[in-house]
């Protein structure tokens, strides 16, 4: 049978052999968190992605690097462009200095394609793998044939070419004593992998490392569950994170035969981070640890390799490049684009070396937590050390002392990720924090370990390089408050409970109609002032608030998210609700006072008015400005929902620069995406103290950044938002003269 016969005839026995790791994944998942049984890290668990450059200094620099990890581990890329070539030459290199090298045999996209239908395509690749084998067969740890099959854009297989390349590749080893790796499927689509895992099998020719691209970047944070497997109905049934996939992986490659199961490639685009967070190097070290001792824990895996070391938008060191190559480098990292005399080492890189040294030859005696809350994990080390690593998914913060007794936290030992020490910390929280426990000889659990399974929480905690958020309550009120790194020591969540806010003088009333908005002294530095906004639902909207969140919370839930991504807004400080349906309870919220802030109807009124500018800037460079700026909110998927220009509010510093705030943010929305018809929504109100040709400009500024016009129907909406404010203020002038 020929291996495209043999590849479609595997389609059936994939489909069973998926159905019964499922199974058995699906009957042992409670057993196995109740045993807790120790699992040891192998010592060459950890291991990175390298390429080099035409320049031999960049052989210098990575090995370098590697020591400073103290990684011997490595993965490197090979193709016909590598003979005789810097690849070749870092190879050599490597093996001379005794790293245990992985080696990437891949032929060029082009071949790849044509593998199954032209004979001279396959000749070459004959004669590269057999040259390959013949040099550095036992030298090379491993030889992994071709990558990302189910990639054909990438790599220019198709399953049953690669299928062909493979049988190639394996008649050629036969005479030689070496261990073939693949098929290197890229994510996490185990369809592909029990199809061509088992038609190796057919074919007689099983790899002893199956190797797998297990990638968790499009699902964001490391332990979510992956919505992609048969879409968001499924994700909590199905229940497919991190370990559940490392599992079932290495499930597919025991029942193939394969003795090892290898995560090839993992990393967080500096691009896509981008997205989600406006400190993208501090997030790629929250997930980069997280990720690693998960998959580490996962008793799945024997080896996970990070890469690519050296990438601008990819890598743990930054090489300044512009661009990106067309093939995806995590099929082919074919070399370092940047000057060697150009590299910056971000700090993730450090974060592995930290990792690597701590968890290497360790011992996990415990792990425990709740999937859509805080994790603890408990090792002990290659020394004989005890120590755990903890933290929190993002935007959840849970208190240490809610965790570990007094007497544990007493002679605990908190260090970072580049084990520096933390002095005092108060939370585990989005960032891994590792508490040591010097003396201790016996494995310490924590006295409170149930409350993990209880930190699944509404509120968002902002983490922030310095600020974060700390969840607080007492016997009548919840809520939580912001700990800045510049601030004197001292719980400011109790400072404004609602008990003393009420007893603190006043500076200043801002509003007392329906909501009462008021400013104090901060109680930390009197010099500052905080603005404090107290909501007293009335009437049916007592009832209304009953099935949603408190204002309270809303204004601090859409402030954490817009302080995330880079959004301006006065920085929170806290916030309080009852406990018990706090919806339809009075609620606070405190924010920051910004003092000598004017807000755009200012700016609108001086337009209106044949201004031709404003404080230094003309009437263009203001409708970039202010555009620019709704533009970046929607981008990051907040819909204001009451855009008015008294609610966009501004700062000019002694340079001239000009920092926008938004401002009365309660009825903002989150969205995962922002659409033509939410963006007209926001701009209708911002548009409306403009006139016509003013507006027709800064809808225009707009849809530039857009990169496409808004419908027509924007200005029907604009039309409808003036006859609607203008129904108002009749109604409220017919009022007033009937008092």
């Amino acid at each position: 049978m020929n291996t495209l016969h043999q590849f479609r005839f595997c389609l059936l026995l994939a489909a069973r052999d998926l159905a019964a790791v499922f199974c058995s994944l699906s009957g042992s998942r409670r057993s196995a968190r109740r045993r807790g049984d120790a699992l040891s890290i192998p010592e060459d668990f950890f291991g990175i992605n390298i390429a080099t450059s035409e320049d031999e200094r960049c052989d210098d620099y990575v090995i370098a690097r590697l020591r400073e990890l103290d990684i011997r581990n490595v993965r490197l890329a090979f193709s016909y462009c590598s003979l005789n070539g810097p690849a070749q030459r870092m190879l050599d290199r490597l093996l001379s200095a005794e790293f245990t090298v992985s080696l990437v045999l891949l032929p060029p996209r082009e071949d790849a394609a044509r593998m199954l239908t032209d004979n001279q395509s396959r000749e070459r690749w004959r004669h590269f793998v057999r040259g390959v084998f013949g040099r550095y067969a036992g030298k090379v740890a491993d030889f992994e044939i071709g990558s990302t099959p189910n990639r054909r854009r990438w790599s220019g297989f198709r399953p049953s070419g690669y299928l062909r390349a493979w049988q190639i590749a394996c008649e050629e080893a036969a005479p030689r004593a070496v261990t073939l790796a693949g098929p290197n499927v890229q994510d996490f689509e185990p369809f592909y992998n029990a199809v061509i895992l088992n038609a190796m099998r057919r074919m007689g020719h099983v790899p002893r490392i199956h190797t797998n691209n297990l990638f968790v970047e499009r699902v964001i944070e490391p332990e979510a569950r992956d919505h992609r497997v048969l879409g968001r109905w499924a994700t909590d049934l199905l229940g497919f994170d991190l370990v559940k996939k490392a599992r079932l992986l290495q499930g597919l490659g025991k029942r193939a035969g394969c003795l090892k199961t290898v995560a090839t490639c993992q990393f967080w685009s500096t691009r896509r981070l981008m997205r989600w967070s406006v400190f993208p190097q501090e997030k790629k070290v929250d997930y980069l640890i997280r990720y690693l001792l998960l998959a580490a824990s996962s008793g799945a895996l024997d080896r996970v390799f990070w890469g690519p070391m050296i990438c601008g938008r990819d890598g743990l060191i930054d090489d300044r490049a512009c661009g990106y190559p067309k093939v995806d480098q995590s099929t082919f990292y074919r070399s370092v684009r940047g000057a060697v005399d150009a590299l910056v080492i971000m700090p993730a890189f450090h974060a592995l070396g930290h990792v690597a040294r701590r968890l290497r030859g360790a011992r996990c005696d415990l792990v425990s937590g709740h999937s859509r809350g805080a994790r603890l994990f408990a090792f002990t080390g290659s020394d004989g050390r005890l120590f755990h690593v903890g933290w929190c998914r993002d935007g959840q913060a849970l208190r240490l002392s809610d965790l570990y007794g007094a007497d544990q936290l007493q002679g605990a030992v908190f260090s970072d990720f580049r084990g520096n020490p933390v002095a005092f910390p108060t939370v585990i929280n989005e960032r891994p924090l590792f508490i040591d426990f010097p003396g201790l000889r016996e494995q310490l659990l924590p006295e409170h370990l149930s409350v993990m399974n209880t930190c699944d929480s509404k509120i968002i905690y902002p983490h922030l390089p310095d600020l974060q958020g700390m969840p607080w309550r007492n016997q009548a009120w919840r809520g939580a408050f912001i700990r800045s790194r510049h601030c004197p020591s001292g719980d400011l969540g109790d400072l404004l409970a609602p008990e003393n806010l009420t007893c603190l003088p006043e500076r200043e009333v801002l509003r007392d109609r329906r909501n009462r908005l008021w400013n104090i002294a901060h109680p930390q530095d009197p010099a500052k002032q905080l603005t404090v906004k107290f909501n007293r639902p009335r009437g049916i909207k007592r009832l209304a608030y009953l099935f949603k969140p408190s204002k309270g919370v809303r204004h601090w839930n859409t402030a954490a998210h817009m302080l995330r991504h880079g959004i301006g807004t006065p920085t929170p400080i806290a916030f309080y609700e009852r406990h018990r349906f706090s919806g339809i309870r009075d609620s606070y919220y405190i924010c920051e006072y910004i003092p000598d802030a004017f807000s755009s109807r200012h700016v609108c009124r001086a337009f209106s008015q044949g201004e031709s500018g404003y404080r230094g800037y003309d009437k263009q460079q203001w409708f970039d400005m202010l555009s620019g700026f709704i533009f970046q909110m929607h981008q990051a998927g907040i819909l204001h929902r009451d855009l008015s220009v008294g609610n966009l509010m501004l700062t000019q510093k002694a340079d001239g620069r000009i920092t926008p705030y938004l401002i009365d943010i309660g009825r903002a929305r989150v969205l995962k995406e922002v659409n033509d018809r939410h963006r007209v929504l926001d701009l209708m109100r911002i548009c409306y103290k403009l006139d016509w040709p003013d507006r027709e400009l800064f809808i225009q500024t707009y849809c530039r950044r857009l990169g496409h016009p808004l419908p027509a129907w924007w200005r029907w909406a604009v039309r409808y938002y003036e006859f609607k404010q203008g129904g108002k203020k009749s109604a409220k002038g017919m009022f007033r003269k009937q008092r």
